[in-house]
């Protein structure tokens, strides 16, 4: 078979599917996107050894990757995007020209989409919500490398304490000029006899946490929270403006890439 045959071929195959509109220079078919497309012409860059032009989606998760990428593809027209509602950003390498000047196709596109680390997904997704004893304490013992103060170890003994205090009633609570807040409770066995005893917790502590992977490290501010019902200790923290901290880390990227790019990042949402 001649490859004017099998040419012929496809078209009426595409004819019959989307039905192709003749007109006099060409036979064209309805695109996707509601473009009239000559088969011909479809027919003869797919041929091509060359693509008629650079475009594709790319994405990378680090700035060196980035950097390296828009260094080798960039040109006078590619324009840097940083969109911070998605901590990413985007160079458009074809990006439109200035005013008075050709229209770009924007459809060659380097995304730098950051990576949150485990840490940080981790504190976060707890911020605010309380759990049993039991459970935060084992928390705390997964993450006492991001304990800054009080310390690790520090964070381990309270830990333990908390641990050992499954099986008694908590009944109050009051507030230590050390600023640290004093929970009593009573032994709940027979053996004991409702032995009392007490925990000083720090109303406040402090964690290193890094927002994004390979990205800098910072010092995030918490308050313990904690509620008694019905005996039952339940454990928890409030993280100090975690947005502030990822907006500043994100706009650390930001500068980052722009110096080291030399080209200027235009912010959106």
């Amino acid at each position: 078979m001649s490859e004017n045959t099998e040419a012929r071929d496809v078209i009426d195959v595409a004819q019959e599917a989307v039905g192709a509109q003749q007109l006099e220079h060409g036979i064209y078919f309805n695109h996707r996107d509601g473009k009239l497309v000559d088969i011909r012409d479809q027919l003869l860059e797919d041929e091509q050894r060359v693509p008629a032009r650079k475009h594709g989606l790319y994405t990378v998760t680090d700035i060196p990757s980035f950097v390296s990428a828009l260094a080798k593809h960039g040109i006078d027209q590619t324009e840097v995007w940083a969109l911070d509602s998605a901590s990413q950003i985007r160079a458009v390498v074809n990006a439109h020209q200035g005013a008075g000047k050709e229209a770009g196709h924007q459809d060659h596109i380097i995304t730098l989409a950051l990576q949150r680390t485990d840490d940080w997904k981790q504190w976060t997704e707890r911020d605010g919500k309380l759990s049993p004893q039991l459970e935060f304490a084992e928390f705390i013992e997964d993450h006492l490398p991001n304990f800054v103060d009080p310390s690790g170890a520090d964070m381990l003994e309270l830990a333990q304490t908390f641990q050992a205090t499954t099986k008694v009633d908590f009944d109050s609570s009051q507030r230590l000029k050390s600023g640290e807040t004093q929970l009593t409770y009573a032994e709940n066995t027979t053996a004991t006899a409702g032995k009392k005893g007490s925990i000083a917790i720090p109303d406040t502590f402090q964690i290193a946490l890094q927002p994004f992977e390979r990205g800098d490290t910072y010092k995030v501010q918490a308050r313990f929270r904690y509620r008694i019902a019905n005996g039952s200790l339940l454990l928890g923290y409030r993280l100090t403006r975690p947005k502030d901290v990822l907006r500043d880390a994100f706009d650390q990227v930001v500068a980052k890439v722009g110096a080291d790019t030399g080209r200027q990042v235009w912010s959106t949402t």
